[in-house]
């Protein structure tokens, strides 16, 4: 007998009527972000769909992350990939202690003898030693000593300086003479060093603006002063009632903090008047060894870390603790947030790397042998770190060779390492 015939046909979704809410099922069942990626050149709805703000605000949501859009949601997800990688370690040699890192400002400028845009200052690390003589200026990407500044002197003695705290910016260098506890200024372009005035003890911490238009320094003193370097004259003098070891600088010059003994007080730099002052809960020591503001949001969030050893996150408008960054087992020297990232380095010989927003921790990086003092950011995403074991370690984090991602190394968490972000 002859077969019988086939059921006709059912008549199917056409992809341009597939509503929204299916559409972000499918995208939940994909798991990861390349996938969805993917799954845009699907057809030009599915396209038009996936630029949708919505879709990208509920993406952030499963992860956690706060609802920026779609460009930042972007740029988050490489963040976060790239340093959950396994790191490489580049190390420097140094002849004497690292005291502080500075990366200098990228900057574009067009060369009209060869006719193109070229990149000033691209990989260059600023290297203040603990000898409190030079500068050593670093090619971070090439590994490679580029030069040395010198001509740091004490105009008393007419002999070498010796530094207790320094910062760096562009164009100048602050330090603060270890003996006579004089604050200096050196402006680099001049070659020539400015004495604008000192504290009654030895300086702890210094900060300046990358533009190099104010400093601030924290001292035994038991004072923050504030410095105007374009006039080099002192601003501000701020009384506290306790040894300041730790001092932090709005990225606009609109506010300075100090960090003492289980408190960290603001100041306006416009009146000079005091904002709040922050207490961290007593149940240990928490002596505040570096204060950091926000880069994106610097008007509201503010980061601390010291013998407490955890790095807590701050909303300085109202003193509430929004989050705290915890894993190591020693006091924390630093803190560098970054725009999704934050890093952190501790006398435990560590440095750590988390999720800013979430407070993830991504990977730990083991490289020193005794304190790491400070860190800084090269563009693209290295980090450098130095201190007391004269080593200068330049952290990369190149993607895996094919196959790696499969069977690779260990994650933060433990598990297999893998290049993809998960949505669920």
């Amino acid at each position: 007998s002859p077969s019988p015939p086939p059921p006709p046909p059912t008549k199917g979704l056409k992809w341009c009527e597939l509503d929204f809410d299916s559409f972000f099922t499918i995208c939940l069942f994909l798991g990861s972000l390349p996938d969805f990626l993917r799954m845009q050149r699907v057809c030009r709805h599915w396209c038009e769909k996936s630029d949708r703000e919505r879709i990208w605000a509920k993406l952030c949501d499963r992860f956690g992350w706060p609802q920026m859009g779609r460009k930042w949601f972007l740029k988050k997800y490489i963040d976060v990939r790239t340093y959950r990688r396994p790191a490489v370690n580049t190390p420097l040699d140094s002849s004497h202690d690292v005291l502080n890192i500075y990366a200098p400002t990228v900057r574009e400028v067009y060369n009209w003898k060869l006719g193109r845009v070229q990149r000033l200052n691209r990989g260059l690390i600023s290297v203040a030693k603990g000898s409190g003589i030079e500068l050593d200026i670093w090619d971070g990407l090439k590994s490679a000593l580029v030069r040395q500044v010198k001509g740091f002197v004490d105009e008393d003695t007419a002999k070498f300086a010796r530094w207790s705290a320094m910062a760096i910016a562009d164009t100048k260098v602050v330090y603060a003479d270890q003996k006579s506890a004089q604050v200096v200024v050196r402006e680099l372009s001049a070659k020539e060093s400015f004495t604008i005035g000192r504290h009654a003890s030895s300086v702890t911490c210094m900060k300046v603006l990358r533009s190099g238009e104010l400093a601030v320094s924290g001292s035994y003193d038991k004072t923050i002063r504030v410095w105007d370097l374009d006039r080099y004259t002192e601003k501000h003098v701020f009384t506290v009632n306790k040894r300041v070891w730790a001092v932090g600088l709005h990225p606009k010059g609109k506010y300075v903090c100090g960090g003492t003994d289980q408190a960290i007080m603001i100041w306006r730099v416009a009146d000079g008047k005091k904002d709040r002052t922050i207490y961290p809960p007593g149940d240990k020591d928490d002596t505040v060894m570096t204060i950091e503001f926000d880069p994106v949001d610097p008007d509201t969030l503010l980061y601390s870390g010291g013998y407490d050893q955890e790095i807590r996150l701050w909303d300085f408008t109202n003193g509430q603790c929004l989050r705290r960054y915890q894993g190591h087992t020693n006091v924390v020297f630093s803190c560098l947030p970054l725009e999704n990232i934050l890093v952190s380095t501790s006398r435990d010989t560590t440095t750590r790397i988390y999720d800013k927003h979430t407070g993830e921790f991504l990977q730990e990086l083991k490289g020193h042998t005794m304190d790491i003092k400070c860190c800084a950011a090269l563009a693209p995403h290295r980090i450098v770190t130095g201190g007391f074991d004269r080593i200068i370690n330049v952290w990369s984090f190149p993607k895996p060779a094919p196959g790696a991602s499969s069977g690779g190394a260990a994650n933060a968490s433990g598990g297999t390492y893998t290049d993809n972000c998960a949505i669920q």
